[in-house]
């Protein structure tokens, strides 16, 4: 107990001489230099100042760098040339505010000759101060502009070799690497000698890619029909061509869509070399009124390699692709009707069974026709009854029908049915008869049509 006491009055003694100690450390640290209090104003130079807390475990130092040169690069000012792409982009699709992030974040990452000024520390903050010489970096830029220019004109000439060749997807990809190859200097004069001509760069490679989108002609050939012939599938033949020329167009991606039998169908694929592609039509759905095919040039798979830079993602939502459609044609089958309904070997009048299966058909769009040379079917019934019996004053009579469907084309065997034991009973024979008949086509959906409607589409 007397050992801690005796700790404890020394502990005591010593806090007067720690507390003296940092107040020396804290009179030791030099005064703020101006620029920490007032940022530096030059006409020679840009100027970043960034500072940062000494919070435990952070490299303070590093952050203060990073702020300096963010703030040095805010001060680098983008002005607009009005012969740039730039300035009719912004002009016609307000276009700024992408270009500029895209600068700001380059301008981040590319920043180099800086110089080092001065630097400041307290207990709490970190503080550095950077310039960078406005000559020097003008001079760096023009020459980094001239490499870019010499890369982009050399995408361009490539990309019209291409578009002579009919080679369309290649085109496109050339056309917007050369844009991306100069995207920091759209905003500047880009005016090179190519070919023996002089010419802005940026506006060439543009309307290039623009010239390329907008002169492409998509055309579905042939008529979309879905019918008992093709058994209610078809194939979209799609040509695609230079309206000027009509020369094929081969790799040019393609979207496609209509309704399918369980909602929007949508695919995509490409032309070959002679520019054309097949679009299968086996799921189209055959109950919509009005269905489309609509084919058009697939913008997001050109611009799919550039989309992780916010302006080229942006200057691909000013291009529309040229598209086509045609509708889908849906003529269920026309059949022609033989029908022979007797009862006890009279024929009926109205023809029940016959009136059944053309209410249901009719339901389902098939047309009944009564020229023979008109119909994709033939159908033929033959019903009659015959007596059963009597009991208990009742009387049964018992209908026996054939139906047959026939390929009016092929003369094949389409859908056939046999029932020998449909059951009437009422008062008299006559009665049972029609009872019978009433019977048979009361369940006729589940008794016929079913498996009779699938056999015919």
């Amino acid at each position: 107990m007397r050992a801690f006491a005796v700790a404890l009055l020394l502990l005591i003694g010593l806090l007067p001489a720690c507390k003296s100690k940092e107040k020396a450390a804290e009179a030791n640290v030099p005064p703020p230099p101006e620029w920490v209090s007032a940022r530096p104003i030059s006409g020679m130079y840009y100027i970043g100042v960034g500072v940062a807390q000494k919070t435990p475990g952070s490299n303070y130092q590093r952050t203060a760098r990073d702020n300096a040169l963010s703030d040095l690069a805010g001060e680098i000012k983008v002005n607009v040339n009005t012969n740039s792409l730039l300035y009719t982009l912004e002009r016609d699709y307000k276009f700024e505010q992408e270009f500029r992030e895209t600068i700001r974040v380059t301008s981040n990452l590319d920043l180099e000759d800086y110089e080092a000024v001065g630097a400041w520390e307290d207990a709490t903050s970190y503080w550095v101060y950077y310039r960078l010489s406005k000559t020097e970096f003008a001079e760096k830029q023009r020459q980094k502009q001239v490499t870019a220019q010499e890369l982009g004109m050399d995408f361009l000439a490539k990309a019209q070799s291409a578009e002579a060749g009919a080679q369309f997807a290649s085109a496109a990809d050339l056309y917007l690497r050369g844009l991306q190859a100069i995207e920091m200097y759209l905003g500047e004069n880009n005016q090179v000698q190519y070919q023996g001509t002089s010419m802005l760069l940026d506006n060439e490679l543009y309307g290039g890619l623009r010239g390329l989108l907008n002169d492409v002609r998509v055309n579905i050939e042939n008529d979309l029909e879905l019918n008992y012939h093709n058994r209610f599938k078809t194939t979209a033949e799609v040509r695609v061509a230079s309206p000027k020329t009509d020369l094929p167009l081969e790799g040019v991606p393609l979207i496609y869509e209509f309704f399918g039998s369980y909602g929007r169908y949508k695919g995509s694929l490409a032309t070959n070399a002679d520019g054309r592609a097949k679009i299968p039509i086996n799921e189209a759905d055959r109950g919509k009124n009005s269905n489309n095919l609509i084919v058009s040039i697939d913008m997001d798979q050109i611009f799919q390699p550039f989309q992780s830079d916010q302006f080229m993602r942006r200057l691909a939502q000013s291009f529309r692709g040229a598209s086509s459609q045609k509708p889908i044609v849906n003529r269920p089958p026309s059949v022609h009707l033989i029908a022979i309904e007797q009862n006890l070997g009279k024929l009926l009048v109205g023809n029940p069974l016959s009136a059944a299966i053309m209410t249901s058909l009719g339901r389902r769009g098939v047309q009944f026709v009564n020229a023979l040379a008109e119909a994709d079917l033939v159908m033929t019934i033959d019903a009659n009854t015959r007596t059963g019996g009597e009991s208990q004053g009742f009387s049964t009579s018992l209908l026996s029908l054939n139906i047959n469907l026939v390929d009016n084309k092929t003369k094949q065997n389409v859908y056939k049915v046999n029932r020998n034991d449909v059951k009437g009973v009422d008062l008299d024979f006559d009665r049972a008869g029609l009872k019978a008949y009433q019977n048979y086509t009361k369940n006729i959906e589940s008794e016929l049509m079913r498996k009779l409607v699938s056999d015919m589409f």
